[in-house]
C-alpha cells in the first residue's frame, strides 16, 4: 500500500515542524507550505490524499481554500485554527472541510482523524455484492466486483444526492447537486459541477466496469443502476 501524502498548510514554520516531524515518524509523505499560492504549486506536482489546512493564511481565507480544493479535486481537508468558536468550525465545515480542529491541535487526535481516513479501505472487508453499494457511516462506496473507493465530504454528497432521487426515478438537477456541495449560488455558466462529475466517474471506473452516471441534458445527471445503502 502507498504511503499517504499530506501537506501542511501554515505560515507559522514552529507550528508545521512538529507535526511534520510526528507524520514523518508514522510513514507519511509530508510536504509543507506557508501560503496559498505555495500551496496551488505543490499541487501541481505532488498529489496529496490530505491537506492540513489553517484557516489564517498571508494571501488567502483558509475557507476559500477548502472550497476550491472540494470543488476541484478529491483531496481530503483537515482545518486546524486558534479560530475555535462554533460559528467557525461551521464555517469551516460548510466550505468543504472534512474535519475542523481547534488549535492548540492534541496530536492524538489529529493521528486519530488522519488514520480513520487512510485506514477506512484497509479495515472493512471487501465483499463482492453484485451491486454498487454506499456505506453512509464510513463513507464508502462498494463496486459490483468488490472494489472500495473512500470518499470525501463532496463525493458523499453527490452520491447522497443521487442515490436518494434515483430511489424516486428521477434525474437530480444542477442546482440540487451544487446545494449538496455547498455552492447554491452558482452561476449559469459555471462548469465546475460538470468538471467534478467527469473526475467523479473516472475515479470510480475501470476498464472492466463503468460507474453508472449520465447527463441527462437541460436538467443534470442521474444513475442508470441503483445504488443500495447499507
Amino acid at each position: 500500500m502507498a504511503k499517504p501524502r499530506v501537506v501542511i498548510v501554515d505560515d507559522d514554520p514552529d507550528f508545521r515542524a512538529p507535526i511534520k516531524a510526528v507524520l514523518i515518524n508514522e510513514g507519511i509523505v509530508v510536504q509543507e507550505a506557508e501560503s496559498a499560492s505555495q500551496l496551488r504549486q505543490i499541487m501541481e506536482t505532488f498529489h496529496p490524499d490530505m491537506v492540513l489546512l489553517d484557516v489564517n493564511l498571508p494571501d488567502d481565507s483558509g475557507f476559500n481554500i477548502a472550497r476550491h480544493l472540494k470543488q476541484n479535486t478529491y483531496v481530503d481537508v483537515v482545518m486546524l485554527s486558534s479560530m475555535g468558536e462554533v460559528e467557525h468550525r461551521v464555517s469551516g465545515l460548510n466550505s468543504g472541510a472534512d474535519y475542523y480542529l481547534p488549535k492548540p491541535v492534541d496530536i492524538r487526535e489529529l493521528l486519530a482523524v488522519m488514520r480513520n481516513r487512510f485506514t477506512t479501505q484497509a479495515v472493512k472487508p471487501v465483499r463482492q455484492t453484485g451491486r454498487w453499494t454506499l456505506d453512509t457511516t464510513s463513507w464508502l462506496l462498494t463496486s459490483p466486483d468488490g472494489q472500495q473507493h473512500a470518499l470525501n465530504s463532496s463525493e458523499f454528497a453527490l452520491l447522497s444526492e443521487l442515490t436518494q432521487q434515483s430511489r424516486q426515478g428521477k434525474p437530480s438537477t444542477r442546482e440540487a447537486l451544487y446545494t449538496a456541495i455547498g455552492n447554491p449560488n452558482y452561476s449559469p455558466e459555471s462548469r465546475s459541477l460538470d468538471i467534478h462529475m467527469s473526475r467523479l466517474r473516472h475515479r470510480l471506473s475501470s476498464d472492466q466496469l463503468q460507474f453508472p452516471i449520465k447527463t441527462v441534458r437541460n436538467v443534470g445527471y442521474e444513475l442508470t443502476e441503483a445504488i443500495v445503502i447499507v
